[in-house]
Protein backbone atom coordinates (compact mmCIF):
# COMPACT_ATOMS: atom_id res chain seq x y z
CA UNK A 1 0.00 0.00 0.00
CA UNK A 2 1.31 3.17 -0.70
CA UNK A 3 2.30 5.65 1.66
CA UNK A 4 -0.48 8.43 0.55
CA UNK A 5 -2.86 5.53 1.26
CA UNK A 6 -1.08 5.22 4.62
CA UNK A 7 -1.48 8.53 5.46
CA UNK A 8 -4.86 8.82 4.99
CA UNK A 9 -5.20 5.17 6.67
CA UNK A 10 -3.67 7.04 10.05
CA UNK A 11 -6.24 10.07 9.87
CA UNK A 12 -8.99 8.14 9.57
CA UNK A 13 -7.85 6.08 12.56
CA UNK A 14 -7.95 9.36 14.58
CA UNK A 15 -11.27 10.74 14.27
CA UNK A 16 -14.09 10.16 16.83
CA UNK A 17 -16.72 10.29 14.06
CA UNK A 18 -14.96 7.21 12.33
CA UNK A 19 -15.68 5.02 15.63
CA UNK A 20 -19.36 4.79 14.32
CA UNK A 21 -19.29 5.40 10.38
CA UNK A 22 -20.32 2.48 8.06
CA UNK A 23 -20.28 5.06 5.32
CA UNK A 24 -17.67 7.83 4.59
CA UNK A 25 -18.83 10.13 1.73
CA UNK A 26 -16.02 11.92 -0.05
CA UNK A 27 -16.92 15.38 -1.21
CA UNK A 28 -16.17 14.86 -5.26
CA UNK A 29 -15.28 18.04 -7.28
CA UNK A 30 -13.18 15.79 -10.02
CA UNK A 31 -9.98 18.06 -8.63
CA UNK A 32 -6.87 16.18 -8.16
CA UNK A 33 -7.28 16.41 -4.15
CA UNK A 34 -10.79 14.94 -3.78
CA UNK A 35 -10.11 12.64 -6.48
CA UNK A 36 -6.89 11.49 -4.45
CA UNK A 37 -9.16 11.18 -1.58
CA UNK A 38 -12.06 9.16 -3.07
CA UNK A 39 -9.27 6.51 -4.25
CA UNK A 40 -7.62 5.95 -1.37
CA UNK A 41 -11.07 5.90 0.75
CA UNK A 42 -12.30 3.36 -1.63
CA UNK A 43 -8.74 1.53 -1.47
CA UNK A 44 -9.05 1.11 2.35
CA UNK A 45 -12.85 0.54 2.93
CA UNK A 46 -12.64 -2.95 3.01
CA UNK A 47 -9.98 -3.04 5.24
CA UNK A 48 -11.57 -0.49 7.99
CA UNK A 49 -14.91 -1.99 7.67
CA UNK A 50 -16.75 1.08 5.99
CA UNK A 51 -18.80 1.74 2.64
CA UNK A 52 -16.77 4.35 0.30
CA UNK A 53 -19.62 6.94 -1.41
CA UNK A 54 -19.30 10.31 -2.84
CA UNK A 55 -21.56 13.22 -3.43
CA UNK A 56 -21.36 16.34 -6.17
CA UNK A 57 -22.54 19.52 -6.43
CA UNK A 58 -22.36 21.37 -9.42
CA UNK A 59 -23.05 25.06 -8.87
CA UNK A 60 -23.48 26.23 -12.15
CA UNK A 61 -20.06 28.62 -12.53
CA UNK A 62 -18.48 27.66 -14.90
CA UNK A 63 -21.38 26.75 -17.42
CA UNK A 64 -19.80 24.21 -19.74
CA UNK A 65 -16.93 23.35 -17.62
CA UNK A 66 -19.37 22.22 -14.54
CA UNK A 67 -20.94 20.43 -16.54
CA UNK A 68 -17.80 18.62 -17.27
CA UNK A 69 -17.25 18.02 -13.80
CA UNK A 70 -20.15 16.51 -13.21
CA UNK A 71 -19.99 14.44 -16.11
CA UNK A 72 -16.47 13.31 -15.08
CA UNK A 73 -17.35 12.65 -11.52
CA UNK A 74 -20.19 10.35 -12.48
CA UNK A 75 -18.37 8.47 -14.33
CA UNK A 76 -15.04 7.90 -12.25
CA UNK A 77 -17.84 6.48 -9.55
CA UNK A 78 -19.23 4.29 -12.36
CA UNK A 79 -15.70 2.97 -12.93
CA UNK A 80 -14.86 2.51 -8.80
CA UNK A 81 -18.96 1.17 -8.22
CA UNK A 82 -19.01 3.90 -5.95
CA UNK A 83 -22.44 5.51 -5.39
CA UNK A 84 -23.01 9.38 -6.06
CA UNK A 85 -25.41 11.61 -4.46
CA UNK A 86 -25.36 14.94 -6.68
CA UNK A 87 -27.03 17.73 -7.22
CA UNK A 88 -27.42 21.12 -9.54
CA UNK A 89 -27.45 24.40 -7.91
CA UNK A 90 -27.58 28.34 -9.25
CA UNK A 91 -24.77 29.42 -6.46
CA UNK A 92 -25.91 33.17 -7.83
CA UNK A 93 -28.97 33.14 -7.12
CA UNK A 94 -28.50 32.53 -2.98
CA UNK A 95 -25.90 35.49 -3.56
CA UNK A 96 -26.39 38.43 -1.39
CA UNK A 97 -25.30 42.07 -1.82
CA UNK A 98 -22.93 41.05 1.25
CA UNK A 99 -21.28 38.20 0.72
CA UNK A 100 -19.20 37.05 -2.06
CA UNK A 101 -19.80 35.11 -4.69
CA UNK A 102 -17.37 32.92 -3.01
CA UNK A 103 -18.88 33.25 0.46
CA UNK A 104 -22.16 32.03 -0.92
CA UNK A 105 -20.59 28.83 -2.93
CA UNK A 106 -19.56 27.92 0.77
CA UNK A 107 -22.39 28.28 2.15
CA UNK A 108 -24.47 26.91 -0.42
CA UNK A 109 -21.87 23.87 -1.05
CA UNK A 110 -21.84 22.72 2.98
CA UNK A 111 -25.75 22.51 3.42
CA UNK A 112 -25.59 20.10 0.66
CA UNK A 113 -22.90 18.19 2.47
CA UNK A 114 -25.76 17.86 5.03
CA UNK A 115 -27.94 16.70 2.74
CA UNK A 116 -25.67 13.97 1.27
CA UNK A 117 -25.11 12.77 4.83
CA UNK A 118 -29.17 12.87 5.33
CA UNK A 119 -28.90 10.93 1.77
CA UNK A 120 -26.76 7.86 3.25
CA UNK A 121 -27.99 7.36 6.53
CA UNK A 122 -26.72 8.49 10.18
CA UNK A 123 -23.70 6.39 10.29
CA UNK A 124 -22.29 7.92 7.64
CA UNK A 125 -19.33 10.59 7.83
CA UNK A 126 -18.64 13.38 5.05
CA UNK A 127 -14.63 13.63 4.21
CA UNK A 128 -13.81 16.82 2.32
CA UNK A 129 -10.08 17.16 0.46
CA UNK A 130 -8.34 20.32 2.42
CA UNK A 131 -4.99 19.77 2.15
CA UNK A 132 -2.34 20.94 3.95
CA UNK A 133 -1.35 23.91 1.33
CA UNK A 134 -5.33 24.79 1.63
CA UNK A 135 -4.53 24.91 5.66
CA UNK A 136 -0.97 27.40 5.20
CA UNK A 137 -3.36 29.41 2.53
CA UNK A 138 -6.05 29.99 5.60
CA UNK A 139 -4.03 30.86 8.32
CA UNK A 140 -2.25 33.34 5.91
CA UNK A 141 -5.39 34.53 4.87
CA UNK A 142 -6.11 34.74 8.55
CA UNK A 143 -3.29 36.40 9.43
CA UNK A 144 -3.41 39.06 6.80
CA UNK A 145 -7.18 39.84 7.61
CA UNK A 146 -6.24 40.40 11.15
CA UNK A 147 -7.07 37.03 13.28
CA UNK A 148 -7.23 35.96 17.00
CA UNK A 149 -5.84 32.12 18.21
CA UNK A 150 -8.79 30.44 16.39
CA UNK A 151 -7.97 32.33 13.18
CA UNK A 152 -4.23 30.96 13.87
CA UNK A 153 -5.76 27.08 14.11
CA UNK A 154 -6.07 26.57 9.92
CA UNK A 155 -8.76 24.29 9.02
CA UNK A 156 -10.03 21.88 11.86
CA UNK A 157 -9.60 18.32 11.28
CA UNK A 158 -12.91 17.06 12.31
CA UNK A 159 -16.14 18.84 13.22
CA UNK A 160 -19.01 16.84 14.02
CA UNK A 161 -19.95 14.39 11.21
CA UNK A 162 -17.51 15.81 8.86
CA UNK A 163 -13.39 14.60 8.66
CA UNK A 164 -10.37 16.14 6.79
CA UNK A 165 -8.39 13.07 6.33
CA UNK A 166 -5.62 14.77 3.86
CA UNK A 167 -5.08 17.84 5.87
CA UNK A 168 -1.52 17.06 6.74
CA UNK A 169 -0.78 15.94 2.86
CA UNK A 170 0.72 18.22 0.37
CA UNK A 171 -0.50 19.02 -2.83
CA UNK A 172 2.98 17.87 -4.18
CA UNK A 173 2.32 14.09 -2.53
CA UNK A 174 -1.25 14.38 -4.24
CA UNK A 175 -0.67 14.83 -7.53
CA UNK A 176 2.31 12.38 -7.44
CA UNK A 177 -0.26 9.47 -5.81
CA UNK A 178 -2.45 10.28 -9.17
CA UNK A 179 0.29 10.01 -11.37
CA UNK A 180 1.62 7.27 -9.82
CA UNK A 181 -1.81 5.59 -10.50
CA UNK A 182 -2.52 6.99 -13.84
CA UNK A 183 -5.52 8.89 -12.61
CA UNK A 184 -6.95 11.96 -14.29
CA UNK A 185 -8.43 14.65 -13.15
CA UNK A 186 -10.09 18.10 -13.50
CA UNK A 187 -9.01 21.42 -13.22
CA UNK A 188 -11.01 24.36 -12.03
CA UNK A 189 -9.71 27.58 -14.10
CA UNK A 190 -10.86 29.97 -11.45
CA UNK A 191 -8.47 28.35 -9.08
CA UNK A 192 -5.68 30.55 -11.37
CA UNK A 193 -7.91 33.81 -11.32
CA UNK A 194 -6.18 36.95 -9.47
CA UNK A 195 -9.81 37.86 -8.46
CA UNK A 196 -10.28 35.86 -5.56
CA UNK A 197 -8.14 36.99 -2.96
CA UNK A 198 -7.08 33.04 -2.03
CA UNK A 199 -5.76 32.56 -4.99
CA UNK A 200 -3.36 35.30 -4.84
CA UNK A 201 -1.94 33.73 -1.91
CA UNK A 202 -1.63 30.58 -3.33
CA UNK A 203 0.09 31.42 -6.51
CA UNK A 204 2.35 34.63 -4.75
CA UNK A 205 2.69 34.88 -1.45
CA UNK A 206 3.25 30.94 -0.66
CA UNK A 207 5.41 30.22 -3.36
CA UNK A 208 7.99 32.90 -1.76
CA UNK A 209 7.89 31.74 1.87
CA UNK A 210 8.33 27.93 0.35
CA UNK A 211 11.49 29.50 -0.96
CA UNK A 212 12.35 30.47 2.52
CA UNK A 213 11.46 27.56 4.02
CA UNK A 214 10.41 24.85 1.79
CA UNK A 215 9.46 23.00 5.16
CA UNK A 216 6.38 25.81 6.04
CA UNK A 217 3.71 23.32 4.99
CA UNK A 218 4.92 20.90 7.46
CA UNK A 219 5.56 23.74 9.83
CA UNK A 220 2.48 24.77 10.02
CA UNK A 221 0.66 21.60 10.50
CA UNK A 222 2.90 21.66 13.68
CA UNK A 223 1.60 24.89 14.56
CA UNK A 224 -2.23 24.70 13.82
CA UNK A 225 -1.95 21.26 15.93
CA UNK A 226 -0.73 23.21 18.66
CA UNK A 227 -2.25 26.22 18.77
CA UNK A 228 -5.63 23.98 18.87
CA UNK A 229 -5.13 22.15 21.86
CA UNK A 230 -4.21 25.36 23.61
CA UNK A 231 -7.67 26.91 22.00
CA UNK A 232 -9.59 23.62 23.43
CA UNK A 233 -8.40 23.78 26.61
CA UNK A 234 -8.83 28.13 26.72
CA UNK A 235 -12.77 27.13 25.71
CA UNK A 236 -13.01 24.25 28.26
CA UNK A 237 -11.90 27.14 30.93
CA UNK A 238 -14.35 29.60 29.99
CA UNK A 239 -17.17 26.86 30.14
CA UNK A 240 -16.58 25.77 33.74
CA UNK A 241 -16.35 29.91 34.73
CA UNK A 242 -19.92 30.26 33.28
CA UNK A 243 -21.31 27.02 34.87
CA UNK A 244 -19.62 28.72 38.37
CA UNK A 245 -20.56 32.47 37.38
CA UNK A 246 -24.22 31.15 36.62
CA UNK A 247 -26.99 33.04 38.63
CA UNK A 248 -30.45 32.76 37.38
CA UNK A 249 -31.36 34.81 33.80
CA UNK A 250 -27.42 35.34 33.76
CA UNK A 251 -23.64 35.41 35.20
CA UNK A 252 -22.10 36.86 37.63
CA UNK A 253 -20.14 39.75 35.85
CA UNK A 254 -17.59 40.28 39.28
CA UNK A 255 -16.73 36.54 38.75
CA UNK A 256 -15.84 36.61 35.32
CA UNK A 257 -14.25 39.74 35.42
CA UNK A 258 -12.20 38.60 38.01
CA UNK A 259 -10.65 35.90 35.04
CA UNK A 260 -7.79 35.94 33.21
CA UNK A 261 -7.99 37.78 30.04
CA UNK A 262 -8.35 35.21 27.52
CA UNK A 263 -10.97 33.41 29.81
CA UNK A 264 -12.73 36.37 30.16
CA UNK A 265 -13.06 37.34 26.92
CA UNK A 266 -14.21 33.72 25.92
CA UNK A 267 -16.94 33.27 28.22
CA UNK A 268 -18.29 37.07 27.09
CA UNK A 269 -17.66 35.54 23.21
CA UNK A 270 -20.12 32.50 24.45
CA UNK A 271 -22.38 34.56 26.03
CA UNK A 272 -22.99 36.89 22.95
CA UNK A 273 -23.04 33.75 20.94
CA UNK A 274 -25.66 31.82 22.64
CA UNK A 275 -27.74 35.11 22.40
CA UNK A 276 -27.58 35.23 18.74
CA UNK A 277 -25.49 37.77 18.40
CA UNK A 278 -22.37 37.66 16.24
CA UNK A 279 -19.15 38.01 18.44
CA UNK A 280 -16.64 40.29 17.08
CA UNK A 281 -13.80 41.35 18.28
CA UNK A 282 -15.43 44.58 19.08
CA UNK A 283 -18.19 43.44 20.39
CA UNK A 284 -16.40 41.33 23.01
CA UNK A 285 -13.99 44.45 23.70
CA UNK A 286 -17.01 46.23 24.74
CA UNK A 287 -18.91 43.59 26.55
CA UNK A 288 -15.99 42.89 28.91
CA UNK A 289 -15.31 46.41 30.09
CA UNK A 290 -18.75 46.69 31.07
CA UNK A 291 -18.29 43.84 33.63
CA UNK A 292 -16.77 45.94 36.16
CA UNK A 293 -20.31 47.76 36.67
CA UNK A 294 -23.36 46.69 38.36
CA UNK A 295 -25.59 48.29 36.09
CA UNK A 296 -24.83 48.61 32.37
CA UNK A 297 -26.41 48.55 28.59
CA UNK A 298 -25.03 47.68 25.61
CA UNK A 299 -26.49 47.77 22.04
CA UNK A 300 -24.93 45.52 19.76
CA UNK A 301 -27.15 44.55 17.13
CA UNK A 302 -30.90 45.19 16.33
CA UNK A 303 -33.21 43.73 19.22
CA UNK A 304 -30.06 42.65 21.27
CA UNK A 305 -28.97 43.95 24.19
CA UNK A 306 -25.78 43.03 26.70
CA UNK A 307 -27.24 43.55 30.23
CA UNK A 308 -26.08 44.08 33.41
CA UNK A 309 -28.43 44.22 36.40
CA UNK A 310 -27.75 43.46 39.92
CA UNK A 311 -23.70 42.28 38.79
CA UNK A 312 -25.48 39.54 36.24
CA UNK A 313 -25.35 39.50 33.22
CA UNK A 314 -27.03 38.32 30.07
CA UNK A 315 -28.46 38.95 26.66
CA UNK A 316 -31.76 40.97 26.53
CA UNK A 317 -33.82 40.56 23.43
CA UNK A 318 -35.76 43.51 22.27
CA UNK A 319 -38.45 43.60 19.47
CA UNK A 320 -39.12 47.07 17.46
CA UNK A 321 -41.95 48.38 15.99
CA UNK A 322 -42.96 51.10 13.28
CA UNK A 323 -45.53 53.23 15.17
CA UNK A 324 -43.85 53.45 18.01
CA UNK A 325 -41.39 51.60 20.43
CA UNK A 326 -42.56 48.28 22.06
CA UNK A 327 -39.91 46.36 23.92
CA UNK A 328 -40.53 42.70 24.76
CA UNK A 329 -37.82 41.53 27.17
CA UNK A 330 -36.70 38.26 26.85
Amino acid sequence: MSEFVEKVRAALSGFSAMETAKTVVCGLSGGADSVSLLLAVNALSGELGFSAAACHLNHGLRGEDSDNDERFCAELCGKLGIPLYKRRESVRDYSEKHESLEETARKVRYDFFGDALAFFGENSVLATAHNANDNAETVLLNLIRGTGLRGLCGIPPERGRIIRPLLDITRTEIESFLAENAQDYVTDKTNFSAEYTRNKVRAKILPEILEINPAFLSAVSRMTKNLRADEVYLDKSAEKILEKSKSGRGYSAEVIDACCEPIKSRAVKKILSDGEIEPSALRIKTAVSLLKKRSARFNPCKNRFFTIRKGICFIEKTEQHFGGFNEKKG
